[in-house]
């Protein structure tokens, strides 16, 4: 009979099981009929002594069940056919049906099973009762036993004359029997375990069940012929094959329930350690507790074992316990082998929850950000993959909103203050940002100052931006310094036909633009933004592929203020700067020169500036005794020099190579940078060695950054210019003059030589002279020229040093 009860069962399980069950029903009614009509009435005498004979026999036989299918147990066989075999020898068969169904009923029903397993075992017992009359029916074996007496025996469904037919007819029945049990169990099983019918049949326990429930069978033959045919004590020699195919049984239930939990573990620790989450582990771990236990009664539950059962803890991690609990066998020596077997497949789920919970702490790494804690780019572009088909599906695309958020001056808080005060300014941001953004929203760090934000259903995009861009406005306080981080937003919505990596690279676009423009600031995504952005792309692999040649150096002369009578006339030249054009070649179309203005900073993204900046050193180191020869007198040349540039490890021995060469030829050599680098502790070293090597360093575009008289007395600076955005207004705002004015003064005090860009007019000319300012450059004097066109300009009179 099948032990085939599974939880959450399939409705086709359910409507077959009921369809057996109905089936047995329909049985017992018609028994019960047929025995209150039988002829002469209801023969309830001979009905009790089929109860007392049988039902102790069905006990008996049913304690010792052949397990067909080794893996799981799914289907049974029970030897009570001996029992109907022999009630149908015995009694008439109005009497032996109704014995039968009140012998099969009970017995069934009080097994430790659950009650589904119980009611559809009972109901193919039932069963078996019409199949045998049907088969014996079939054979023509019915009849009144002929026994010594006044009269006739009683009508029988096997008249026991002791003829062949007669035991043909009974093995048939019994063998037919025995297909119904195993075939109804079996499609049973294969319904609720979603298994082949072929897998469930086909096994080599099927053969040698089917051998023993024939033997058991004609033993309840023999017993209706003793008790007709011979004296009632011959009964007695009955209990020995009974007693051996008993014993036989149970041995072979032994060594195969040996086999069984032994395939049953190794499968079990090969399935369990194939899922990889806690949820399909546990759903498993159920499935193979019922395997190796032999029971579908056995259950994984929060709950421990109760009375009746046996239960061993599993370890699930997270501080969860769960029981593997199986029913509590009356056999010792069972009960001991559960047990052993439920702690063999605890240590096989205990290893693998940890297994899970190991990968689900990685795959957590994996997913969020370990500064933060917020998600990262993986998780974030998950969550934004899912709403976006939910806001396909829902027809509400243009309410799914990505922010790009970057930091604006997160680099400068990191060269200044080191990596920890920038992870503490990340995790503020990324709290002010959680806290601002709630209901829905997605917020995650994607690597460096860069988060990304997502709202699937946004429709107040412009207040969205505002508040986000408070939420950016950072101040915090680090070693005594206020400092003030604010945040550029690029926006983008989705739009039909729109993927994960479209939608991001969009915002991203929107981003660089709002950086482009100002700062602090939103911009939303629009179609030439990204054409803009290809192009600059474009400019970029036109860089990477330019030769050292494309890069040309054009000079601008820097003249003494302090030497001549007024800022424009007779202004002697003292230096020259060296500024970088590139002759950029565009399919065979040679463009013209193009300014630093509109490639350096994409040469900085793209790590291209070094191969430049190498190509200015050399260029100038060769123009030098040319620029020299043109002068006759020693000159100052400045090269820009990129902060990209200064990490460089090799940097310092190119310029000291170039200094010798310049040095050589009667010029000096000056690096110009901007004022971030004096910021940054890891430069002091490099600062220290760039001064070791002869060259003069100057700070450019001072005012413009972090400007600090601190840094000024402490890094080997010898100058700095004045950035032009100053310059350009001292002639008609008094802001911007005193701003100057105070420039040059805290220059003269730091004994630095200070040089004013931008000077256009002579106006800002005698102002930037009557301040004290002593050099200036600008197109008032001369416009940047080549080596080839410098040389009229070099024919001023000597001036005296750059520095002071």
């Amino acid at each position: 009979m099948s032990a085939g009860v599974r939880e959450r069962r399939r409705v086709a399980s359910v409507l077959f099981d009921g369809a057996v069950t109905l089936a047995a029903l329909a049985t017992v009614v018609t028994a019960v009929v047929f025995f209150l009509r039988a002829d002469g009435g209801p023969a309830w005498g001979e009905l009790v002594f089929c109860l007392v004979v049988g039902f102790p026999l069905m006990q008996l036989l049913t304690r010792f069940p052949f397990a067909i299918n080794t893996k799981h147990a799914g289907v049974e066989v029970q030897f009570d056919v001996g029992v109907l075999a022999f009630l149908l020898c015995f009694m008439p068969p109005t009497s032996a049906a109704l014995a039968w169904c009140l012998c099969v009923v009970p017995t069934n029903l009080l097994q430790r099973r659950s009650w589904v397993s119980r009611t559809f075992n009972a109901g193919i017992g039932v069963l078996f009762l019409p199949i045998a009359l049907v088969v014996l029916d079939a054979f023509g074996v019915a009849g009144r036993v002929d026994v010594p007496g006044p009269d006739d025996g009683p009508y029988l469904a096997v008249a026991l004359r002791a003829a062949p037919d007669e035991v043909v007819a009974v093995f048939a029945a019994v063998l037919a029997v025995f297909v119904l049990d195993v075939l109804v169990s079996a499609v049973s099983v294969a319904i609720q375990e979603h298994t082949s019918l072929r897998r469930e049949l086909l096994h080599a326990g099927t053969w040698l069940a089917g051998g023993t429930s024939v033997a058991v069978g004609g033993l309840g033959y023999l017993g209706g012929l003793v008790y007709y045919r011979l004296e009632s004590w011959v009964a007695l020699l009955l209990v020995i094959p009974m007693v051996v195919t008993m014993v036989a049984t149970r041995a072979m239930r032994q060594t195969r329930d040996v086999a069984r939990r032994s395939e049953a573990l190794f499968e079990a620790a090969t399935a369990l350690h194939t899922q990889g989450r806690r949820a399909d582990l546990a759903r498993a771990l159920q499935k193979h507790a019922r395997m190796v236990a032999g029971t579908p009664a056995a259950m994984v539950r929060s709950v421990g074992p109760g009375e009746d059962e046996i239960g061993v803890p599993v370890v699930a991690g997270d501080g969860v316990v769960l029981y593997i609990t199986a029913p509590r066998r009356r056999d010792p020596n069972q009960r001991a082998s559960d047990e052993k077997a439920l702690e063999a497949l605890a240590s096989v789920g205990e290893a693998a929850f940890f297994r899970v919970s190991a990968s689900e702490e990685m795959h957590g790494l994996a997913r969020r950000d370990v500064v933060t804690g917020l998600p990262n780019r993986l998780q974030f572009a998950e969550h934004l993959a899912t709403e976006l088909e939910r806001a396909r599906d829902g027809q509400r695309l243009d309410r799914l909103v990505v922010l790009y958020l970057d930091l604006d001056g997160f680099k400068g808080v990191n060269d200044r203050f080191g990596h920890e005060a920038g992870d503490e300014l990340l995790r503020l941001v990324g709290a002010r940002l959680r806290d601002t953004l709630r209901g829905g929203s997605t917020v995650a760090r994607l690597g460096g100052d860069e988060f990304a934000v997502l709202l699937p259903d946004c429709l107040d995009v412009e207040g969205l931006c505002r508040r986000v861009l408070v939420a950016l406005r950072v101040e915090v306080r680090m070693r005594g310094h206020v400092l003030r981080v604010q945040g550029s937003i690029g926006l983008s919505r989705a739009r039909p036909g729109d993927d994960v990596g479209t939608l991001l690279r969009n915002a991203d676009t929107a981003m660089y633009r709002a950086k482009a423009t100002g700062k602090n600031r939103w911009v939303e995504f629009r179609p030439e933004l990204l054409e803009e952005e290809i192009a600059r792309l474009q400019v970029i692999e036109d860089l990477q592929q330019a030769p050292a040649e494309a890069f040309v150096v054009h000079y601008q002369p820097i003249v003494d203020l302090q030497h001549t009578g007024s800022g424009a006339v007779g202004a002697p030249v003292v230096g020259l700067e060296a500024l970088v054009r590139w002759r950029r070649d565009r399919g065979g179309a040679v463009e013209p020169l193009v300014g630093p203005d509109e490639f350096i900073g994409l040469a900085e993204r793209s790590g291209t500036v070094v191969g430049i900046g190498d190509s200015v050193l050399r260029q100038v180191a060769r123009d030098a005794p040319q620029i020299q020869r043109h002068a006759g007198r020693r000159l100052d040349l400045m090269v820009n020099v990129s902060p990209v540039q200064l990490r460089h490890p090799d940097f310092t021995e190119r310029v000291a190579s170039a200094v010798r060469l310049t040095a050589a030829s009667g010029c000096r050599l000056h690096l110009e940078m901007t004022e971030s680098v004096m910021i940054d502790d890891d430069t002091v070293d490099r600062l220290r060695d760039l001064a070791e090597t002869g060259a003069q360093l100057t700070i450019d575009d001072f005012g413009t950054g972090f400007s600090s008289l601190g840094y000024l007395r402490h890094r080997p600076f010898s100058s700095f210019k004045i950035d032009r955005s100053f310059v350009r207004d001292i002639a008609t705002e008094p802001t911007a003059r005193a701003l100057v004015e105070g420039m040059v003064k805290m220059g003269q005090a730091l004994g630095l030589t200070i040089v004013a860009e931008g000077v256009e007019h002579v106006e800002q000319a005698e102002i930037l002279r009557e301040m004290g300012c002593h050099l200036a450059q600008g197109h008032l004097y001369c416009r940047p020229l080549s080596v080839e066109d410098i040389a009229e300009v070099l024919s001023a009179p000597l001036a005296p040093k750059l520095t002071a």
